[in-house]
């Protein structure tokens, strides 16, 4: 084994990286891009899905709520109407 001075070993070291590296760039670049695609494709499938979500849960939550008045309107309140109201009154309403 020669000896050389820490300069030299490490020029060597660069030389042997170097022609290491230069066989590893397009591998290295290839995977970039791959990875860059697989990004970018998750990025577009969250911001549509975070669209879908912002524009869907009012609609839902509403829908919802009003579903929920309706049921108890018509289980509830529509029934002690009845119960407690005058009946010809009601339905004389209903008819006009």
């Amino acid at each position: 084994m020669p000896l050389c001075s820490p300069w030299q070993a490490s020029k060597a070291e660069e030389n042997g990286s170097d022609i290491f590296m230069h066989s590893m760039v397009p591998q290295l670049e290839r995977q970039m891009e791959t990875t860059q695609s697989l990004v970018d494709s998750y990025v577009a499938i969250v911001k549509k899905t975070w669209d879908l979500m912002v524009g869907l849960m009012p609609k839902t939550i509403m829908h919802l709520m009003i579903d929920s008045t309706k049921e108890f309107i018509f289980s509830e309140l529509l029934a002690n109407l009845y119960l407690h109201g005058d009946k010809n009154m009601l339905m004389e309403a209903q008819r006009s």
